[in-house]
């Protein structure tokens, strides 16, 4: 769903407890308005919408300057039903981003946080004194929510390095009391918010809860857009009961410190909304003929001539000369749908699928038929949300390649080992991530059929697993077009064999998680998070040893000096030689080494420049002249480099003689072999056990 982990349960119950109240009140209704029903009924209405946070609190001078319209997006979904004619309760939820940036010679402060609410809201529609037809009603609501909050700040820029705002007006990587302020690097904000606001922990207020209570008061207008269809625009204030969302409060420290007021946010959105079971209104003109002359054609008329009066006959229009029943409807003496006359098979088995001939349908040509239906864009099969993993920028082409995998699991923090030794026991199981969750996905098929019979097959294993789409490296929920295609499969899968041994490379065991350069080249890399808070990475999926044993040293040779082999059977961890070697490796993952990196490999180095095109010619003169640069491709650009030393220290002396010859961007990086990755990354390599 849309909430962390560690909130779902007080979300569910605040959730579960308003759907109860709202049904309820729904089926006490439901007597009392029988009475009137030509004038009112029940009528369930769920909406969807889309709309504006805006956000009053400590940051950002309760918002003072800005347009509540002109912030970030947030959704809303929405359930209700009338009580009365002028009172209706509903459920909703929202979820989206709000946040503040304040600049100013006092203080520079800035926050993103991502926002989710639930509850009951009850609104009230001036029936008494509008006109009964009419298309346009305001209103008034007010509810109770429960609202969680994930708050994150920028303060680094995308090499690590930390703002420091100057009176100037200018960003830069040193204090300007900093001794070393002549040497300060202008920087720019990249409005990236990386760092968590609660674990900084700025003004010492500890692990405090990100939940809490909120009373939203709106206002708005609902329009009739005929049918059941209705669109709303509204605003509502939400008075929340914390003053902790963007992380400043009357007793933060020094130039932080806020006033004492709770933090409210304000939505704006509109949203289009259907209702169930609503009359239709009815032809205010009634026929112009007397009651006699309807009696005479309603009792005598027989359009299609089937031998069955108009007033009596169920299927209108039925051609000349084919046999009908008693309610006038072709025979179809099989039952499968499809009328005698246009049957190409009259004995179909009760209950059995057929085509638009009445011909029975196998499982196959059902899939079949199924998937050239979806392919024929006929259908939209997106049916929740979409996570996306990918870089942006695909092509068209790109954007419509669909293949089908089949997800066995996903983490936002560690697993036990059980399931770790599950996981890697399936041989082409690879990992997808997503902020800070982790998917487990297995296959990559063309077509539907085949993931379907894969699920049935590791359900058999004990393994479950859920079917989704991937599109370019995103995950698409397609439960609806699951549903569909996989009743042709029950059993498809059939008994489940054995599991051969499969043996895997593990490059090691990190107390903290590594940056994604580290393991450039290494495509089919498994990242998996223990309980035990350990980051294990593996790589390789092998039925022999002895490959295994070659992909090992190509990992060693590559830096990972903790590379070793384990293997894995039937979803359980076993001995190297139940695989097939001459003797055992480690025999339990929470025993084996932390770390697993070649620290001799290990440098840094002092970027210089980086050009898309040629190097200046004054540029390049600078380079010929200190030496020992060397360039690095990347996708968009070639990065220059100098240097090659053991120690930060070394690097960092070398960078200020850099700038001192004019080279004022330089600054340090860290190197791994070839792979280029921050200094904080190097440094933390260096200090693993």
């Amino acid at each position: 769903m849309l909430t962390h982990p560690r909130h779902r349960p007080v979300v569910r119950t605040t959730l579960a407890l308003a759907l109860g109240a709202l049904l309820g009140a729904a089926s006490g209704q439901a007597v009392a308005q029988e009475v009137d029903s030509s004038r009112y009924s029940i009528r369930p209405t769920f909406g969807l919408g889309v709309g504006m946070f805006a956000f009053l609190g400590d940051i950002g001078n309760g918002h003072k300057g800005y347009s509540p319209l002109l912030t970030r997006v947030g959704y809303e979904l929405r359930a209700g039903t009338p009580l009365t004619p002028w009172l209706d309760v509903g459920l909703y939820a929202l979820h989206g981003r709000m946040g503040a940036n304040e600049r100013s010679l006092i203080r520079n402060l800035n926050f993103e946080s991502r926002i989710t609410t639930g509850g009951v809201q009850f609104t009230y529609n001036f029936h008494q004194l509008l006109n009964p037809g009419r298309r346009v009603e305001p209103y008034l609501s007010i509810g109770i929510e429960a609202v969680e909050f994930l708050s994150k700040t920028d303060r680094l820029d995308a090499e690590g390095r930390m703002y420091h705002y100057w009176s100037d007006g200018t960003i830069r990587d040193l204090a300007e009391n900093d001794p070393q302020a002549g040497d300060a690097v202008q920087l720019q904000r990249d409005y990236s918010y990386e760092s968590d606001i609660r674990e900084l922990d700025l003004d010492g207020f500890g692990k405090y809860p990100e939940l809490t209570w909120a009373v939203p008061v709106g206002i708005g207008a609902r329009m009739h857009l005929g049918g059941r269809f209705d669109l709303r625009i509204g605003t509502s204030m939400h008075f929340t009961s914390t003053d902790l969302i963007d992380g400043v409060t009357q007793d933060s420290r020094e130039e932080r410190q806020g006033d004492a007021r709770m933090d409210r946010f304000l939505f704006s959105s509109f949203s289009l909304n259907y209702g169930i079971g609503q009359r239709k209104p009815r032809d205010r003109e009634g026929p112009t003929l007397s009651n006699e002359e309807m009696d005479l054609l309603a009792l005598a008329d027989d359009e299609d001539g089937d031998g069955v009066t108009d007033w009596n006959d169920q299927c209108p229009g039925t051609p000349a000369g084919v046999p009908v029943d008693a309610t006038g409807c072709p025979l179809d003496g099989d039952g499968d749908g499809v009328p005698d006359h246009m049957d190409l098979e009259l004995t179909t088995s009760p209950g059995a699928p057929v085509d638009a001939d009445g011909v029975t349908l196998t499982d196959d040509a059902l899939l079949k038929a199924w998937l050239n239906y979806k392919d024929s864009a006929n259908v939209n099969m997106v049916s929740s949300r979409v996570e996306s993993f990918g870089p942006r920028g695909r092509t068209a082409a790109a954007a419509k390649r669909r293949t089908y995998v089949v997800k066995v699991g996903e983490h936002m923090e560690g697993i036990p080992e059980d399931l770790i030794q599950k996981i890697l026991s399936i041989p082409d199981v690879r990992t997808l991530e997503k902020g800070d969750t982790t998917f487990y996905v297995v296959g990559n098929y063309d077509a539907l059929p085949e993931a379907l019979r894969r699920q049935l097959a590791l359900s058999g294993k004990g393994i479950d697993g859920r079917v989704m789409a991937e599109e370019d490296g995103r995950l698409i929920d397609i439960d609806d077009e699951v549903r569909q295609a996989g009743a042709g499969l029950d059993g498809a899968g059939g008994p489940a064999s054995a599991e051969g041994v499969v043996v895997r490379v593990q490059l090691g065991a990190f107390r903290n998680k590594l940056a994604k350069n580290i393991f450039t080249g290494i495509p089919d890399l498994v990242v998996i998070e223990g309980e035990d808070g350990l980051t294990r990475y593996y790589t390789g999926s092998f039925t022999d040893v002895n490959p295994a044993a070659k992909h090992k040293v190509d990992m060693l040779l590559k830096g990972f000096k903790g590379a070793f082999l384990v293997a894995f059977k039937n979803g359980k961890r076993v001995s190297l030689k139940e695989a097939g070697a001459r003797l055992t490796g480690p025999e339990d993952l929470r025993n084996t080494p932390v770390g697993g990196i070649d620290k001799d490999r290990i440098r840094y180095r002092v970027q210089v420049g980086t050009f898309a095109g040629n190097v200046p010619m004054d540029i390049m003169d600078k380079y010929i002249e200190i030496g020992n640069v060397a360039p690095v491709p990347s996708v968009d650009a070639v990065r220059y480099y100098h240097g090659d030393f053991r120690t930060r220290a070394e690097a960092e002396a070398a960078k200020e003689q850099l700038k001192a010859k004019g080279l004022t961007d330089a600054f340090t990086v860290g190197a791994m072999g070839d792979r280029i990755i921050t200094a904080d990354e190097a440094d933390r390599l260096m200090a693993e056990p």
